[in-house]
């Protein structure tokens, strides 16, 4: 009996398809219900809010500013300490209410509870709000300019200014043939869950309970305990099922703690679901401009890279927006081995929607950079694309880039030729060469990426084996869509070798799960079904000593397979699973029990995709085909492998061609699901989807190296470059609009 490695149909699936799912919405409970009163303005002073006419709405029982939240607070939203160096940023601890000037259209500044939601947004409209309106700094280039200050107490609108410095960059460009200027700009976006992030908090007899939509319910432990100084040991944190995230719900938000807040003033439950409109708001991502010079060689070869990457925090810091600033840069050499390198990363506050993280965080913007330098220098050198990669791709693993990472284990040449081949990417090149000479306006694109992936540094994992030999999985990784908790459960059922419908997984709530970091990065997998495969040692371990106990002899005289234990020096002595289970139990003791911390490093999956895109006479592109082939280590479950292939590849399609957070000069947000377009299964292009079969595991037990985000990290390159092919023009951003792709069809008329 095996499981690791097959298509296993995920195991926990029928409440989400018969509807009985539960999300923080769905949770009944005599709640108040919260709405929030917001900025109209993109920067300016509070001068006065007026809450009475809001008291006097019908079910209305109370309203609270900046006045009674904030005293409560005994520290602010800061990043996150475990992966951002504090002392890098220049950043104020976000409140729930700004005390005296707001900073961006849509910044809440009072927080309304009633008995309904619907008198709650009646009053809302009746708090009435006097400000000073002041000249607001929506761009970055103008933020960093330091004319108009976002926040005072800084003096300065800039947080980060830090140079990635390696090799010998004068002598690169000195001996360069060539310098090829290139720009990439991501432009904003907004990830999308089908779970607006909603929170309900119950304190009662100092005891802080809360149902929360997030990614990290430990690490949100940690902060509420820090901000509201009420210690861990009174705090729950429970994750009910979660309608996606794509990190945008690894965030702390002000509306969640003026939440708490309230709960802890009224000694009442309180809840809030954000809106749609609210959701838009609270999670926007990306937002960077990369422009620099690249010094080449003829053949193609990549001397030297250097220029500035500038990148939009938004008005405040939030929990990882300093990510952004610092991997992106070291990510920029990509796979290639460039040593000569000069970048300077700057992150600027502007009085707009703060920034968050978006699924890939920071690798789709280095993997975007970098692909387009390669696509360019391709270009302006008369080259063919897959040549000037391999000239480029490191040759021997593992490789350290300039900026210390360490790239741990592939073949990148041999994939790419691999891939090149499988994916038949000549053959769609020349169909899309003959197809153009009949006036149908196809391309094709490629391009190689290197993730980041299962950032540790470490995470949980805890197995309970019952009296009758069921197994109960408890991980510290949190899915929120994935199907991961079915992954792990193919590698608990295999390191058992027991029936996998005998293993149920359970995450998220912090009271049942003693630690963990999390779901992010494309870890959980890897790190979280590593340590649960340590932990099913040990507990295999242990049976194995039970055994020994039972027949008297030393436990290396036990061997386990398929369910039985037997005794090597006599083949008749035989206890089953269930057997020694059940042993384990009738001394009183606990029984099988057993738990750790697992600690790792990152991992680095690589691969080259390919897509057809197709033109029409109004400038409208549409991906017609996505193919991927990756090297990620040990495939776990191909089946869900390959859904994060279909479902990043979905997301670069929006991306590439059709969602951009557009905001307007004061810096307000002018889309709505109306004409914010985000792609569905009609947009959807035919995928193929293939796993290196012989792949480079990684050095965690699983072998895996991550799967989650590969596609929407480097989908959105390869879609651009397969536009640019289609249209015989060059573009830098994403999304490339149908506007921007008529001018260029009509300036080639």
């Amino acid at each position: 009996m095996s499981y690791v490695g097959k298509p296993v149909k995920r195991l926990y699936d029928d409440k989400f398809v018969t509807g009985k799912s539960t999300y923080v919405d769905d949770i009944r409970m005599p709640a108040l219900y919260a709405g929030f009163v917001r900025s109209t303005y993109p920067h300016a002073y509070i001068k006065r809010i007026d809450v009475s006419d809001a008291l006097k709405v019908n079910g209305i029982v109370a309203v609270f500013t900046s006045k009674e939240i904030n005293p409560l607070l005994k520290g602010g939203i800061r990043p996150w300490p475990t992966y951002i160096d504090l002392k890098s940023f220049r950043y104020i601890e976000r409140k729930a209410f700004p005390e005296n000037k707001v900073k961006y259209i849509g910044e809440p500044v009072a927080i309304v509870i009633g008995q309904d939601k619907y008198s709650v947004r009646d009053a809302i409209d009746k708090v009435v709000v006097d400000y000073e309106p002041l000249k607001p700094v929506t761009s970055m280039e103008e933020a960093e300019k330091d004319q108009i200050i976002v926040h005072d107490e800084l003096k300065t609108n800039i947080s980060y200014k830090i140079p990635f410095k390696a090799g010998e960059i004068d002598k690169a460009f000195n001996e360069a043939d060539k310098i090829v200027k290139v720009e990439a700009i991501n432009e904003r976006l907004i990830p999308n869950p089908m779970e607006p992030r909603g929170i309900i908090a119950r304190y009662e007899g100092g005891t802080l309970s809360i149902w929360y939509s997030t990614q990290v319910p430990h690490y949100m432990r940690l902060e509420f305990s820090r901000i509201f100084g009420i210690p861990e040991s009174k705090i729950r944190v429970s994750m009910p099922d979660v309608g996606g995230a794509f990190g945008s719900k690894v965030h702390l938000m002000p509306e969640e703690l003026a939440v708490v807040a309230s709960s802890i003033i009224l000694g009442r439950p309180v809840r809030w679901t954000a809106t749609r409109s609210e959701e838009m708001l609270a999670s926007e991502a990306r937002h960077n401009v990369f422009t620099g010079e690249v010094a080449v060689k003829k053949d193609g070869t990549v001397l030297g890279i250097k220029g500035k990457l500038l990148l939009d925090l938004g008005a405040y810091m939030t929990v990882t927006a300093g990510i952004q600033p610092l991997i992106i840069p070291m990510m920029i050499p990509g796979p290639y081995k460039i040593r000569n390198l000069d970048l300077e990363s700057v992150a600027v506050y502007t009085n707009t929607p703060p920034i968050t993280m978006y699924r890939g965080a920071s690798r789709p913007e280095a993997t975007y950079i970098i692909e387009r330098i390669m696509s360019t220098v391709a270009d302006e050198l008369g080259l063919d694309d897959v040549t000037v990669r391999e000239r480029n791709l490191v040759t021997e693993l593992p490789y350290t880039n300039p900026f210390g990472l360490r790239y741990d284990s592939g073949d990148y040449v041999g994939l790419l030729k691999e891939g090149v081949k499988k994916l038949g990417y000549y053959e769609l090149k020349k169909w899309a060469e003959e197809e153009r000479k009949k006036g149908h306006r196809v391309g094709v694109g490629l391009a190689f990426y290197l993730e980041i992936c299962s950032f540790g540094p470490w995470e949980y994992a805890e197995i309970r084996v019952d009296e009758r030999g069921d197994v109960l999985v408890i991980t510290g990784t949190t899915p929120h869509g994935q199907g991961a908790e079915t992954g792990i459960a193919q590698l608990v059922a295999d390191a058992f070798q027991i029936d996998i419908n005998r293993v149920r997984v359970i995450w998220g709530d912090t009271d049942t799960v003693a630690a963990s970091m999390g779901t992010y990065g494309s870890r959980s997998i890897t790190i979280g079904g590593s340590a649960a495969m340590k932990v099913a040692e040990k507990i295999l371990d242990k049976m194995k000593r039970i055994a020994a106990s039972t027949w008297n002899v030393d436990v290396q005289e036990v061997q386990y397979e398929k369910g039985e234990f037997r005794l090597k020096s006599d083949p008749s002595k035989r206890m089953s699973w269930d057997d020694v289970a059940n042993l384990a139990y009738r001394s009183h003791d606990p029984g099988l029990v057993e738990k750790l911390i697992y600690e790792n490093d990152v991992t680095f999956p690589y691969g080259v995709h390919i897509a057809v895109v197709e033109v029409d006479d109004t400038g409208i592109a549409r991906v017609l085909e996505y193919r991927a082939y990756d090297d990620i280590g040990k495939v776990i479950n191909p089946a869900l492998a390959e859904g994060q292939i279909h479902g990043g590849g979905l997301q670069a399609v929006g991306q590439a061609l059709y969602e951009q957070a557009l905001l307007n000069d004061n810096g307000q947000l002018i889309v709505t699901y109306a004409d914010y377009y985000i792609p569905t299964a009609v947009e959807a292009p035919k995928f193929t989807s293939i796993f290196a079969e012989n792949y480079h595991p990684s050095n965690y037990p699983t072998g895996s190296k991550g799967v989650g985000e590969a596609a929407l990290i480097v989908g959105p390159a390869v879609i651009i470059r397969a536009l640019e092919d289609a249209v015989g023009a060059r573009f830098t951003k994403t999304p490339t609009t149908p506007e921007e792709i008529l001018r260029a069809i009509m300036s080639k008329r």
